[in-house]
């Protein structure tokens, strides 16, 4: 029996909220071959774009939303379910009402005992990673027929910038299996299983040369959860630049 619905989901537009990071990362290769370590980042503001609420009718349907940017978002504009690199099992259930997103930005930093840590996402990914790129899509389906609770999924794409090297996620999912709010607030998504991170030197050579990854990654990321602190009570129209001014502040 379906969840009856107590919320509708907004119109398209765009969430800034406070998030952070809680992750485990094992490093595979290099002088801290082995290693393990685990790390609670502070929180970090970011942005997220979200499509007009639509019932899903399943892949035939061929589902194509646009994205109203904010100016200054170079990403991109329209999203159909092909552009989703990983989906968790099960997720799209036909007639149920949804929503599409993608993370505009997001910088976050932290602290280690080896030095300073950093991951990017969206716009900031985009400026610093050009060649390497690549957009991070999320849903959120209702667990009823329409409007909230719903659950949540992103597929983060992103580098962490770390002391052993600059890393780029492979496609995996983080989901939350309930959400109350948009923006999500309150919520945890957490991953599905590890993500590989491979070195952007190796990436690149890979893409100059035509060749294979190497079959081990650089470092895989064992845990994540990503907690969602608080909504930014910003103008709308405003959140973008904010986020983009806080990035260029401690960059």
């Amino acid at each position: 029996m379906s969840e009856p619905s107590s919320q509708s989901f907004p119109p398209a537009g765009i969430d800034g909220f406070l998030s952070h990071f809680v992750f485990t990362v094992r490093v595979n290769k290099g002088d801290l071959a082995g290693q393990v370590f685990s790390y609670t980042w502070p929180a970090a503001v970011q942005t997220v774009v979200r499509s007009e609420p639509f019932i899903y009718e399943g892949p035939e349907a061929n589902h194509r939303v646009e994205f109203a940017l904010p100016k200054g978002a170079d990403l991109p504009t329209t999203l159909s379910e092909e552009d989703f690199i990983a989906i968790p099992p099960g997720f799209f259930e036909a007639g149920k009402e949804t929503i599409w997103l993608q993370i505009l930005n997001l910088d976050a930093r932290g602290e280690t005992e080896y030095g300073p840590m950093r991951c990017i996402l969206g716009a900031t990914f985009k400026r610093e990673y050009p060649d390497i790129f690549q957009a991070s899509f999320g849903a959120a389906q209702s667990l009823g027929d329409s409007g909230l609770p719903a659950r949540l999924f992103f597929n983060p794409n992103g580098i962490f910038e770390t002391p052993f090297g600059n890393l780029h996620t492979r496609p995996k999912a983080l989901l939350g299996t309930r959400v109350d709010k948009v923006p999500p607030v309150g919520s945890n998504p957490e991953l599905l299983g590890p993500i590989a991170l491979d070195s952007v030197d190796d990436l690149r050579a890979a893409a100059k040369d035509g060749t294979a990854l190497p079959e081990t990654p650089a470092a895989s990321l064992l845990a994540l959860a990503h907690p969602i602190d608080a909504q930014l009570q910003a103008d709308e129209g405003e959140l973008f630049d904010l986020v983009e001014r806080a990035i260029s502040r401690t960059a």
